[in-house]
């Protein structure tokens, strides 16, 4: 039993730091935009450039453990996920930070669907659930420390630091798989679709990149539609290549299982909902509120530590009472969580976010366990592996989106409301009250008595009335004023989306059996008449 459970801890370790990583760098991303000369547009790739390689990945990587064995990739992984950090803390152009996240998201992507194998193999069927639920429960944890830690050390050092403070443990979580991970089975004659790796790797590249530059390119442009187009043709071919094979990379034969197609659609929208959220809200904090890089950290800790402490008790209710009300029920907290946020503004305490950040923690707890339990419990033993690949690149690609989802709303309605604010602003509309008080806060104790103040108002638009200097300054401090009230109602738009997607998408939660089988038992029926 101590064996299983030191085993089970050390696969945890590689767990928590990709987790860590991914959360880290998301509250260091206005730090590396500033230092690497990035913009809003291409930072995004920071985070993609590590989740797209990370989930795209999964099944090859999975297969790769079942034909060298499932410790020989995960040290691997291990061993480049290190490597890649210490270049990506030591990267000096956005070039290179993008190009060393990917290696570092290739490294992550080898760690994930084999850690969940070695879980498999040392722990029996009916003691899988609470190894997996402690399993979700330390990834959370990962993801708890990033937002603190990271901000602590961008405060006290840079933030080139969030990717050297990972080497240390990287080395021990190395040492302990070598020494206490038995050595897995290997099966060899196991073929990888590599045709099919490419193809979905192509289409998931090519979605991204549309739906990240649609609004810098236009939407309607060569480039853009030839990348939809591309993303769609390359799927097509990926469905008809895996129907053909033998070994195909993704056995869409699991999917006849209801379970654990609701438990891939539902965990989709989860992390569509996560990680938009997480991209958002450093800025929001940081660029808005103007809040240090450890506050920032600690308004966004209550979130993630609360998954923490949900994940177990989810794990316990679907084991208690299946899968299908603790999987609706977080989801709704998360749609309730991100309504809330759409209302975000200037006046908004730590007490706001507290409430807010800890319901949208408590529901991706209850969330994420039952699912996880959802979609590996329908399936036979032998297809756990495959399966837990299946279900995590649908996570990470759901994340992809949600952050590729975020900022490109995020700019449109950036766009749309500065149109709309500096129409407010014309002087033939109706903000000559907006304007006197404006000009009487600024200058009111200056000199500037009402009838001065009036004639101002009245010809704000071209100065009279005000001298050349107050002029110039005031023209600035209501350029400043509608870009950030245009910012803040396009932050309101984008969460009161995200809201609605969880709604919708949460539904299909209610369609997971009340109480799922046992997993040899459940799937046998699917598994005859597939293959």
């Amino acid at each position: 039993m101590i064996q299983k459970y030191a085993i089970l801890c050390t696969v945890c370790l590689g767990t928590v730091l990709s987790a860590y990583v991914s959360s880290c760098v998301n509250i260091a991303l206005p730090n590396i935009m500033a230092a690497l000369n990035f913009n809003m547009d291409s930072i995004v790739w920071v985070s993609l450039g590590y989740m797209l390689p990370y989930g795209s990945t999964l099944p090859m990587t999975g297969k790769l453990g079942d034909q060298f064995g499932a410790k020989t990739v995960y040290i691997s992984g291990l061993i480049v996920f290190t490597v890649a950090s210490f270049l990506c803390g030591m990267a000096t152009s956005s070039a290179a930070m993008v190009f060393f996240r990917i290696v570092q998201g290739i490294g992550a992507g080898m760690l994930l669907p084999n850690a969940m194998t070695i879980v498999a193999e040392t722990f029996e069927t009916h003691e899988r659930g609470q190894a997996l639920g402690i399993w979700s429960a330390m990834a959370a944890a990962g993801s708890a420390m990033g937002p603190t830690v990271g901000g602590y050390l961008i405060e006290v050092f840079n933030w080139r630091s969030v990717f050297f403070s990972v080497g240390p443990l990287c080395i021990i979580s190395i040492v302990s798989a070598l020494f206490i991970i038995p050595s897995s089975s290997r099966k060899p004659g196991i073929a990888i679709d590599y045709l099919g790796s490419a193809l979905m790797i192509a289409s998931i590249s090519s979605l991204l990149v549309a739906l990240n530059q649609g609004q810098k390119e236009g939407w309607d442009s060569l480039y853009i539609l030839s990348l939809f187009y591309m993303s769609f043709a390359a799927f097509a071919v990926f469905v008809a290549v895996e129907s053909a094979v033998r070994t195909p990379m993704i056995d869409m034969w699991l999917f006849r299982s209801v379970d654990f197609s609701v438990a891939n659609v539902v965990g989709f929208v989860s992390f569509v909902a996560l990680y938009g959220g997480s991209f958002l809200l450093p800025f929001f904090l940081k660029s808005i509120l103007g809040y240090s890089s450890i506050m920032a950290g600690l308004m966004i800790l209550p979130m993630t530590a609360f998954m923490v402490i949900s994940s177990p008790l989810g794990g316990w209710l679907a084991d208690r009472f299946g899968s299908r009300l603790p999987a609706f029920f977080g989801i709704m907290l998360v749609a309730c969580a991100l309504y809330l946020l759409s209302g975000i503004n200037v006046d908004y305490s730590p007490h706001d976010f507290f409430i807010r950040l800890s319901l949208f923690g408590v529901g991706l707890g209850l969330t994420m366990s039952p699912l996880t339990h959802c979609a590996v419990s329908s399936l036979p033993k032998d297809k756990i592996g495959v399966g837990s690949g299946i279900f995590n690149l649908g996570k990470i690609i759901g994340g992809s989106i949600g952050v590729v989802f975020a900022e490109t709303l995020l700019t449109r309605r950036e766009i749309y409301h500065t149109a709309s604010l500096k129409e407010y602003l014309n002087p033939a509309a109706h903000s000559s009250l907006d304007i006197f008080r404006l000009l009487q806060t600024l200058w009111g104790k200056q000199g500037m008595d009402s009838s001065m103040l009036v004639t101002a108002v009245h010809d704000w638009s071209t100065g009279y009335g005000m001298l050349p200097q107050q002029y110039v300054m005031f023209k600035v401090i209501l350029s400043n004023l509608v870009s950030r009230q245009a910012s803040i109602l396009s932050f309101q738009d984008v969460f009161f989306a995200v809201s609605i997607i969880c709604f919708v998408g949460g539904m299909l939660a209610l369609f997971i059996r009340r109480k799922t089988a046992e997993p040899d038992i459940a799937s046998e029926e699917m598994v005859c008449t597939g293959k």
